[in-house]
């Protein structure tokens, strides 16, 4: 039960994530007065720090083995690829 809840979880999150990178990098019709598909390309950077929670995420669930994982700690660690998608967002808007 654990294992499905937490592929589910990353599934809905890869399919969001990859909506919300594609929608960012295709710009507003404002912006996208070219006929470039991908007006800002460097939004593509969120999709490497997604994956970076998900890699830290499951490499947590395989250290402590799914049967000894309480479902509090699930819902933390199901909670991680969300927020490094928001981690993404925040560091191509601040910082670079």
């Amino acid at each position: 039960m654990k294992i499905t809840l937490m592929i589910t979880n990353l599934i809905v999150c890869g399919f969001l994530a990859f909506a919300i990178t594609l929608f960012f990098a295709s710009g507003t019709i404002a912006e996208n007065y070219t006929d470039e598909t991908f007006v800002a390309p460097e939004y593509f950077f969120i999709l490497p720090i997604w994956f970076l929670g998900v890699i830290l995420s499951w490499f947590y669930v395989y250290k402590r083995k799914i049967e000894h994982i309480s479902y509090l700690e699930m819902i933390f660690i199901n909670i991680f690829p969300w927020l490094s998608l928001f981690v993404g967002i925040f560091i191509i808007h601040f910082i670079l």
